[in-house]
C-alpha cells in the first residue's frame, strides 16, 4: 500500500483514485477469503496449514472473546491482513460484523499507508536521483541474477527429466 502512494505521485496518477481502487480490491479480496473459509472448510484448512496451530487457536479464542477489537487490529497489520478473513470465516463470525469492522479498518489502513507512500515519495525521489547510476546497475544485476537462476533451474529440471 505504501508503494501505491509512492507510485501514484511519482507517475502522476490521482492518489485518491488509486486509494479507492486499492480499498475496493482489499475489500473484495477480504470478503472472498471470508466466504471461502466459511463455506469451503477444506480450502481454508489448506491455507492455514502454514500458520502455527497454537497461534491459530489463540486467534480464534480472541475472536470469540472480543471480535470487534481483534478484527480491527488484525486488519491493520500488513501480513496478518491475509489470514484475518480466513480465521474469521472458520470461527463463524457473522458476515455483517466482519464486513463492518473490516471495512472501517481497511479504510484506515488504506489512508494511512497511502499517505506514508505519498510523504516518502519526495525524499526517496531525491535519493534515487542522486544514485541514478547505481539504481540502473542494481536493476541490471538483479535481472542478471534472476536470468542465471531461471536458467540453472530450467537446466536442472530438464536434466532431471532426461535421467
Amino acid at each position: 500500500m505504501i508503494s501505491t502512494g509512492y507510485i501514484a505521485v511519482h507517475s502522476g496518477l490521482n492518489p485518491i483514485l488509486c486509494g479507492i481502487v486499492a480499498f475496493t480490491g482489499l475489500i473484495v479480496l477480504d470478503n472472498t477469503l471470508f466466504f471461502i473459509s466459511a463455506k469451503g472448510r477444506k480450502l481454508s484448512k489448506k491455507l492455514l496449514k502454514k500458520v502455527n496451530a497454537e497461534w491459530l487457536t489463540k486467534a480464534q479464542e480472541k475472536l470469540k472473546q472480543n471480535a470487534t477489537k481483534t478484527l480491527f487490529i488484525s486488519a491493520l497489520i500488513p501480513n496478518l491482513r491475509f489470514f484475518c478473513p480466513i480465521i474469521a470465516g472458520i470461527s463463524e463470525i457473522r458476515w455483517k460484523l466482519f464486513f463492518l469492522i473490516n471495512g472501517v479498518a481497511t479504510l484506515s489502513y488504506t489512508i494511512v499507508y497511502l499517505i506514508i507512500g505519498i510523504v516518502l515519495q519526495h525524499p526517496l525521489s531525491r535519493i534515487m536521483r542522486k544514485i541514478d547510476f547505481a539504481h540502473h546497475v542494481i536493476f541490471i544485476l538483479v535481472m542478471l541474477a534472476i536470468t542465471v537462476y531461471l536458467t540453472w533451474k530450467a537446466q536442472k529440471t530438464i536434466f532431471k527429466k532426461a535421467e
